[in-house]
């Protein structure tokens, strides 16, 4: 692939997996806001689209075995690694952070009055992430798990998800949105996670949890929305033709 101006940075990702410490380098959503031209991206992000691409493209020639191998993982794999390498420490780190959170408004609230916006937002954020993550783990990643069993077994599909799976990715993707709406305000209340020069120890850990989350969050939604969720569209669609065939 040669990356221009008008590739959408959701492909570049995806073909390179190395750019996408670039992209979390220059704020470029290469998730949610993934299916935009690179030049689009860029302008967004106020960063200059020459010096963008050449990052991108030293990234691109580099080694491509970055990360886990998402692309060559049965669906069941990735489901399993998704809910393992985000899900799970998601359960532990938002509480940590709210504790640290509470502690840094009672302590530096006072002489710091964005604190409590800070608070606030990450507070919806936590809200919006604990029961989106239950939904995909017992409503959603299931029935993926069985509709690729069935494709493995060369069946029909029995019974389709219950409203449809474009509906349901639909609202993933948009609960998606929503949290990356969050964490692009945490950011930006922040001063992009620069704690001020007063700061404590708990006040500096706090934001740099809050700069660990953003990178993870990207990439735990770029994997479902990129990765995961076409996979299964196309999985379900087949399923459901051999169905209409054999019908």
């Amino acid at each position: 692939m040669d990356i221009s101006s008008e590739t959408r940075v959701a492909d570049v990702a995806t073909e390179y997996p190395g750019t996408i410490r670039v992209f979390q380098r220059y704020g470029i959503d290469f998730c949610c806001g993934g299916k935009r031209a690179l030049s689009e991206a860029c302008d967004e992000a106020k960063v200059d689209l020459g010096q963008v691409k050449q990052d991108l493209d030293l990234a691109a020639a580099g080694p491509r075995d970055e990360g886990p191998a998402w692309h060559s993982w049965s669906m069941a794999q990735v489901i399993t690694g998704i809910v393992d390498r985000y899900h799970r420490p998601l359960d532990e780190e938002l509480p940590r952070l709210a504790g640290m959170m509470e502690k840094v408004l009672r302590v530096h609230g006072e002489r710091h009055p964005e604190l409590p916006e800070v608070s606030a937002i990450f507070s919806t954020i936590r809200t919006e992430l604990r029961p989106h993550m239950r939904k995909e783990e017992e409503m959603l990643f299931p029935y993926l798990v069985r509709i690729e069993a069935a494709a493995l077994a060369g069946a029909a599909l029995r019974e389709a998800h219950v409203g449809s799976l474009a509906g349901s990715v639909a609202a993933m993707e948009a609960e998606h949105e929503e949290v990356g709406r969050g964490l692009a305000a945490l950011r930006q209340r922040t001063d992009g996670y620069r704690p001020p020069a007063d700061a404590c120890n708990t006040f500096r850990g706090l934001y740099h949890g809050f700069e660990e989350l953003e990178r993870e969050t990207h990439e735990h939604v770029y994997v479902e929305n990129n990765i995961l969720f076409p996979r299964a569209a196309k999985v379900e669609a087949g399923l459901l033709e051999r169905a209409r065939v054999r019908g």
